[in-house]
């Protein structure tokens, strides 16, 4: 029985005989192939949903390529249309076949991080492969056979996945968008994938004896193709029933993980499993700079990995919609935050150790380009016919050792890291925000000052001092004090030119004939030269009596004008009572501002030693 209008093969459950739809009548064209084993949690009958359209599994194409394995679910929803579930390490992409008008290049033409413009859209070359058919299921729209070549090349636009396929002519073109797991909402899933309490899906190691030195081995996920043996350092094949030894006893260094292989622990939500350790390098002027790889697994969720470089940690996915960056580009922006180009070099493998989902071998090379924006990290490797993109954040080592229970001493941190965290950004904003607080409530308590406690003119007089032979004198208006001066301010505003002023000022009680003296000088000159205009001194001037009780007073002003001018001279006087002083409020600004300037010269050392280990030498905003 077929369910679906466009299925034209169909492949028995039972006899896994592969019949054509003819009419009314079945044709017989032989046996189908069996199916490897898979880590896959889908199968035949399984049911989901994407973008709110029910659908539910009815055929798969099983495909082999260097990499590994991976599925294609033929999938049929509810109002008759198909479409395609491309199921390869834990990433899922939903996607439907298109007709393109553009020309579709040939396959010998395309690369990894090549670009491709197709009916507008411009789409980034990222892996390039000849795939090997291994077997069908269910219903299928064209035939399978076991063996067949299949040239694929994927591309990506942000959140749109592009595949063509060469296997006929002209090729096939499938548009489709990633989606997580969790997002399908799949339900009928592989009864193999027992649950454990916290209803995590488990799947049955597999057990086997090293070809080479007999020493027992297991597989933790039906995904992996090779296994490093910890005891010879031989890799072997085990991507079928039969394992295969690919390299005996290559491996002369010893590394001891710090996680060791098949530790359980939790982070964001999902229970993991290290099943496997590499260690890469990467040389920059004659010195090697060695990491530490762990590779995670999850039967629903695929694999991750924990990535960890001089006691940093970074937990680590791949990117099911990396960002499009175009060769030399040092910035982008991806998601609101603004990402930059650390530094870029040669990863190589040099020593690995358990299980991988592809055929990973020492002395294996990648180029490698890093951009942060911390916490984050984005990284792209560029092999010989594949570009990758993987997403890092930053993990305390406290959090990774309370997520697998570890209770021995981390490795110690050295220095910062491309993506760690700058913890003294938060640290500067609390001390500017107390900053600011505290400014806030000083210039209250000013105004407060200037205003509710306002000062008050209590004389304003204007005088004429004429030129004499010798000093002359005059005597002010009298004034009231109804309470105690903090300060009397006695200001002078002349039209002095060219000339000086010489004041001795004696503020006198009519009653008491108690006295307070002063003595000022007021000068101002100013001319022009051959390159402009200049000038010193000022027209104005003015000084104070602290604490003056309070009483009537006048001004007692002895005077006396300079000879560089003989006119007389207009001074406008004024008296003013407890002025507000600002002096006292601006250094009291000052002495609270070096504390956010001393958070910040902090912060900004912090980036500085960042970024003095990238590319970039030191350079830094």
């Amino acid at each position: 029985m077929f369910r679906a209008a466009t299925s034209l093969y169909v492949v028995c459950e039972f006899c896994h005989s592969t019949l054509l739809r003819a009419g009314d009548d079945l044709q017989n064209l032989g046996r189908m192939a069996d199916l490897l084993a898979d880590a896959s949690p889908i199968q035949i009958g399984s049911e989901g949903t994407f973008r709110q359209r029910h659908f539910q599994v009815i055929g798969r194409i099983q495909l082999k390529y260097e990499s590994g394995l991976w599925n294609e679910w033929h999938i049929l929803f509810d109002e008759g249309s198909s479409a395609w579930l491309a199921d390869a390490a834990g990433e899922y992409i939903v996607s439907a076949r298109v007709e393109v008008s553009d020309p579709v290049p040939a396959f010998e033409t395309l690369s990894p991080g090549g670009a491709l413009t197709l009916d507008g859209r411009t789409f980034t070359v990222s892996d390039v492969q000849t795939a090997h058919c291994i077997s069908g299921q269910g219903e299928l729209p064209f035939r399978v056979a076991a063996g067949y070549p299949v040239n694929t090349a994927d591309l990506r636009s942000r959140d749109r996945f592009l595949t063509l396929d060469y296997s006929e002519t002209p090729p096939l073109a499938f548009v489709g968008q990633a989606v997580a797991f969790a997002d399908l909402h799949l339900q009928g899933l592989r009864e193999a994938h027992d649950r454990t309490a916290g209803g995590e899906a488990q799947v049955a190691a597999r057990a086997f004896s090293c070809p080479h030195c007999a020493a027992p081995l297991h597989i933790h996920s039906p995904a992996s193709v090779s296994v490093a043996c910890g005891s010879c350092g031989s890799i072997i094949g085990v991507d079928n029933e039969n394992v295969q030894l690919l390299v005996g006893a290559a491996q002369a260094l010893r590394e001891t993980p710090w996680l060791p292989l098949a530790s359980r622990g939790r982070l964001h939500g999902v229970d993991w499993e290290v099943i496997g350790f590499m260690r890469r390098s990467t040389r920059s002027q004659g010195v090697d700079y060695p990491w530490s790889e762990y590779l995670l697994f999850n039967a629903r969720q695929g694999f991750a990995w924990l990535v960890e470089y001089q006691g940093h940690w970074n937990f680590v996915r791949a990117l099911s919609n990396p960002p499009s960056v175009a060769p030399g580009q040092t910035e982008f922006a991806r998601d609101g935050q603004e990402f930059r180009h650390f530094n870029s070099g040669v990863a190589e493998v040099v020593y690995v150790v358990g299980e991988f989902y592809w055929r990973v071998a020492v002395g294996e090379r990648c180029t490698v380009d890093d951009y942060v924006s911390p916490p984050l990290m984005l990284s792209r490797e560029l092999s010989g016919n594949e570009v990758t993109w993987s997403q890092g954040e930053y993990l305390e080592p406290g959090d990774l050792c309370a997520a697998f229970q570890i209770k021995k001493r981390p490795p110690a941190r050295l220095g910062v890291y491309a993506n760690q965290p700058n913890p003294l950004i938060e640290r500067h904003l609390r001390v500017c925000r107390v900053f600011w607080k505290l400014a806030l409530a000083a210039t209250v308590l000013q105004l407060a000052f200037a205003f509710l406690f306002a000062s008050q003119v209590v004389l304003r007089q204007q005088l004429l001092l004429s030129p004499g032979d010798a000093e002359a004198g005059v005597r002010s208006q009298e004034f009231a004090l109804g309470s105690r001066a903090r300060t009397l301010l006695v200001r002078h505003d002349t039209d002095l030119s060219n000339n000086w002023l010489s004041l001795s000022t004696t503020l006198v009680e009519k009653n008491t004939g108690e006295a307070y003296q002063g003595v000022q000088e007021i000068s101002y000159y100013f001319g022009k030269t051959g390159t402009g205009s200049w000038y010193e001194g000022s027209a104005s001037g003015e000084m104070a009596f602290k604490a003056v009780p309070a009483g009537t007073y006048y001004l007692m002003i002895d005077y006396e004008i300079g000879n560089d001018r003989r006119v007389a001279v207009r001074d406008s006087l004024e008296l003013v009572r407890n002025p507000a002083a600002w002096s006292n409020f601006l250094l009291l600004l000052i002495f609270l501002a070096v504390f956010p300037l001393f958070s910040r010269s902090r912060r900004n050392a912090f980036e500085v030693q960042r970024w003095n280990e990238s590319d970039l030498g030191g350079e830094d905003d």
